[in-house]
């Protein structure tokens, strides 16, 4: 999961392959969104909320880091017990299901301001 997330962004669609996203495949899909579509106020909205998945994606790398480093300490602390690491592990499993909430609701957004065909177009299997 490092520096990737939203698995199901795409659902499998051909840019991504069926991969997880990452700030850098954000990036690809507005270079895209911008060769596709032809209303530049569309291409704003669209830039908008990729915009917000790329931040979604980078807010979720800092929670990931952070319970890397929660999780180095405990494994390292002779003391700390199964029960604590558990804790930790829950807290970043909910918070993933959470930013991939997130995302989910991006992606909805995405579509509001691309057709299936320009969205086909886009992520276009090369």
């Amino acid at each position: 999961m490092p520096t990737t997330m939203l698995s199901v962004f795409l659902l499998g669609a051909g840019l991504l392959g069926g991969y997880l996203i990452t700030p850098n495949h954000a990036d690809l899909i507005s270079e895209r969104v911008a060769q596709v579509l032809e209303d530049s106020a569309r291409v704003a909205k669209a830039n908008q909320v990729l915009d917000e998945l790329g931040s979604e994606v980078d807010d979720f790398n800092e929670v990931f880091i952070d319970s890397g480093d929660s999780l180095r300490d405990l494994y390292l602390d002779h003391a700390s017990g199964s029960q604590q690491m558990q804790r930790t592990l829950e807290a970043l499993n909910l918070e993933w299901y959470a930013s991939q909430n997130r995302g989910v609701k991006l992606r909805d957004r995405l579509k509001e301001f691309i057709s299936a065909e320009e969205w086909a177009s886009i992520f276009v299997v090369e």
